[in-house]
């Protein structure tokens, strides 16, 4: 069993590595080769708390991005492993082991998913609130969604919508084209912006 955990927390270091190593670099490719882009004049930009410094706001937006991956990585793995034990051409035998590593990790880190979504929440807040911007609606509509989908996970998981009400909730909080509406949004609005 430990070498099991041991192999788990080895391999989610690595991916953390690995997208973290692929973010920072297409984060600073435009850096680092002088190209800059600019959609904008700087006097669209509303800093209602740092009016002189914006690198808190940088700052938050990185750390809602790191923490949003950390959150949802063992969504993320789940659903890897269950998409390879669906349509991957393996054996019985590995299927079983994957769906045995799969009911490990979710137990071991489904708190993150939990309780690192639901405090990424003062983070974006802060992060939108010291750099909204007037050129463009797309961040808002970001954060609308964000703050939708994790605030339906928080009345499913603590059981605090109707019954009635249960299975809509899951099936928008679960819904990967939401997800991917919600990344390409935000992704787009910030690409805007900067």
């Amino acid at each position: 069993m430990h070498k099991h955990k041991t192999i788990m927390v080895s391999l989610i270091v690595i991916c953390i590595a690995g997208f973290g190593a692929l973010f920072s670099d297409v984060v600073m490719a435009d850096n680092e080769h002088g190209f800059e882009r600019h959609f904008e004049r700087e006097d669209q930009h509303s800093i209602p708390f740092l009016e002189t410094d914006n690198e808190g706001n940088e700052t938050a937006g990185q750390m809602a991005a790191w923490l949003l991956l950390v959150a949802n990585l063992p969504v993320a793995l789940s659903l890897l492993i269950k998409g390879m034990n669906r349509f991957a051409p393996i054996g019985a035998e590995l299927k079983k082991t994957l769906a045995n590593i799969n009911r490990m990790q979710k137990k071991a880190l489904m708190w993150l998913h939990y309780y690192l979504n639901l405090s990424i929440l003062g983070i974006v807040l802060w992060h939108w609130l010291s750099s909204r911007c007037k050129s463009s609606a797309l961040p808002e509509l970001g954060l609308i969604v964000m703050v939708t989908v994790i605030a339906l996970g928080f009345f499913i998981k603590f059981k605090l919508c109707p019954k009635s009400f249960r299975k809509l909730a899951y099936q928008i909080h679960t819904q990967p084209v939401v997800f991917i509406v919600m990344i390409l949004v935000l992704t787009i609005g910030h690409l805007i912006v900067d």
